[in-house]
């Protein structure tokens, strides 16, 4: 090393200090870690496989009974007040919209739920596949 750089002998700004933990947590338990992001990799894919299969119920019962709806309507045996059910529909949505609800489903779940990170992981999987 060139003078002036041993140990200990580095200008004042450049001198490093020992940088303190933010949280003493002691050494990490890895299979307690592996087995909580198994856990929520495991719940989240359920969850998320469930809520597409519900979501898809849902979304074809909705469908059949505007179908029977608009049936009944074009044979004349009930009216249907269109801009009735546009302004109940748009006071129903958050500003945000159907996103915005989803995500704050996602974060309550995953704060509650050991492997945050892997039942996100999981849930947007189950998602995927179901």
């Amino acid at each position: 090393m060139s003078k002036g750089h041993e140990a200990g002998n580095f200008p004042a700004l450049v001198q490093r200090k020992e940088a303190a933990p933010l949280l003493e947590t002691g050494p990490i338990d890895w299979p307690l870690f592996g087995k909580q992001v198994g856990l929520g990799l495991v719940l989240g894919f359920a969850i998320g496989y469930a809520a597409k299969k519900a979501l898809q119920i849902a979304l074809v019962a909705l469908g059949l009974l505007v179908l029977t709806l608009v049936v009944l309507q074009s044979y004349g045996f009930i009216s249907i007040h269109w801009n009735q059910i546009e302004s109940v529909y748009n006071q129903s949505l958050p500003p945000d919209g159907l996103d915005s609800v989803l995500r704050g489903w996602i974060d309550s779940l995953a704060a509650i739920i050991p492997g945050a990170g892997g039942f996100t992981i999981g849930f947007f999987w189950g998602l995927k596949k179901g």
